[in-house]
């Protein structure tokens, strides 16, 4: 397919604004399941911990892109491994990693640029080369799974489609599909189910997500009338500092309510407010 990055980018930031962000603006209502958050200042006091988080991964982005960039990467692939929980460890980390390396191993020289976007070129170049050569390690798993079983599982089956579309796709498409798709609504329908309202978890979800989609733009037009030469590169910087600095507080978050979920299914004792023991999030 051939898209320039600015086209990309295009139907990528609204897939994010749309598909993706709902999915992490669950955290309320699940903290809210993992915390008596009563009253309006136990919610305010969440959400300035959360903001807080935010706001200190962007000051560590804005000090060192370059190991912030690196950072974004690596927690990324370990956060994406939670799309195939309950699958055997090697092709769970497999797929985290695959969902990041695949196109920076496919297509180098579009990542190293996209990544020179967010970090100096540098030390983007050295992100890019460090993904690819992860992702030609986790293609070593799925190979051996391949030769060894005869019958396909779901999550290899999900794997090869993965690495097809990393080829065939460009890769700000590739992650907008993934993001949005397999990752964002396993996520959604797993987290959604356990709320005591559906209803009001959605609603917050969206409330909360248009928010975040709401700055992001407000972001961009702010700077590009500052230097409206670069639109590309700042909505680019939007979406992934963006994202770098959401994903930070959601993991914890979700580790947390999965490590709750793991102790009521083993029949420990719950001290908590009874949480049904559904199976883990897929972060």
């Amino acid at each position: 397919m051939d898209l320039n990055p600015s086209s990309q980018f295009l139907i990528l930031a609204p897939l994010i604004a749309v598909f993706g962000l709902p999915h992490g603006a669950l955290d309320l209502p699940i903290a809210e399941r993992l915390w008596p958050l009563e009253g309006v200042s136990g919610k305010l006091k969440f959400i300035a911990s959360y903001v807080g988080l935010i706001l200190l991964v962007i000051a560590v982005w804005l000090v060192a892109p370059g190991v912030a960039l690196s950072a974004f990467l690596a927690y990324s692939a370990l956060h994406f491994s939670g799309d195939w929980a309950g699958t055997a460890a090697p092709l769970r980390w497999a797929g985290g990693v695959a969902a990041i390396g695949a196109p920076a191993l496919l297509h180098p020289t579009e990542v190293t640029a996209l990544f020179g976007h967010l970090a100096p070129l540098p030390a983007a170049a050295i992100a890019a080369d460090a993904a690819a050569l992860a992702g030609a390690l986790a293609i070593i798993p799925l190979a051996l799974t391949l030769a060894i079983r005869r019958r396909l599982s779901q999550p290899v089956i999900e794997l090869m489609i993965l690495w097809i579309a990393a080829w065939l796709l460009p890769p700000l498409l590739f992650f907008g599909i993934y993001f949005c798709s397999l990752h964002s609504i396993r996520h959604y329908r797993s987290s959604i189910r356990r709320m005591p309202s559906a209803r009001r978890a959605l609603f917050t979800a969206i409330g909360l997500s248009s928010i975040v989609a709401l700055a992001g733009v407000s972001f961009v037009l702010v700077r590009s009338v500052a230097d409206p030469a670069v639109p590309f590169e700042l909505g680019l910087q939007a979406v992934f500092i963006g994202l770098a600095a959401l994903t930070v507080p959601h993991m914890i978050l979700v580790e947390r309510f999965d490590r709750r979920l793991f102790v009521t299914r083993v029949g420990q004792k719950n001290t908590g407010d009874g949480i049904e023991p559904l199976p883990p999030v897929s972060a």
